[in-house]
């Protein structure tokens, strides 16, 4: 789970630091934040989608729990240059060709892998708020459809988000 908890940190970094970072950004770094905004918004969720991410992130699981030096080396990396766009999650996901190559393996590429958490991860907060009240309507981030696919699937996405590998534990009652 430290591999989705790592993107998790890196997807809410991106989130919260477009608006921080924003004053500081050169017209090309503006123009490049606004492109990966619309990505993320862009991206059509869909269960054959989501099959192949739960498979990623189950491989990247028994990647890091064969390799505890990977792993560790994964959280320092991450503690200490956590990235703030798509590219640089990409190029953080293939600096561990191991890691890049679970993921391919599972369906998807780095760069499918990085949006669609991204995507993941702003469609069920605006479910969750509309869910609780604090919001009446979806954010124009968040694409109606992926709202309702979310909304559908929240109970397994959750699961994915909260997941580790538990191949060697006996199950929770």
């Amino acid at each position: 789970m430290a591999h989705a908890k790592t993107v998790l940190r890196l997807a809410l970094c991106v989130l919260l630091s477009v608006g921080v970072a924003a004053a500081a950004q050169t017209q090309d770094d503006k123009a490049a934040a606004e492109a990966e905004k619309k990505e993320v918004k862009n991206f059509g969720l869909t269960t054959d989608k989501l099959d192949k991410y739960d498979a990623a992130v189950k491989a990247v699981h028994r990647v890091q729990k064969d390799n505890p030096t990977l792993k560790k080396q994964m959280d320092d990396d991450d503690s200490r240059n956590p990235s703030n766009t798509i590219a640089g999650s990409v190029a953080t996901i293939e600096k561990y060709p191991q890691i890049a190559k679970a993921i391919k393996d599972a369906g998807l590429p780095p760069r499918d892998f990085v949006v669609m958490t991204y995507t993941l991860i702003n469609s069920a907060a605006a479910v969750q708020m509309k869910k609780a009240g604090t919001i009446k309507e979806y954010p124009d981030s968040v694409l109606p459809e992926n709202a309702a696919f979310v909304d559908k699937n929240y109970e397994r996405i959750k699961k994915i988000f909260n997941s580790e590998d538990t191949s060697d534990k006996p199950p929770q009652k």
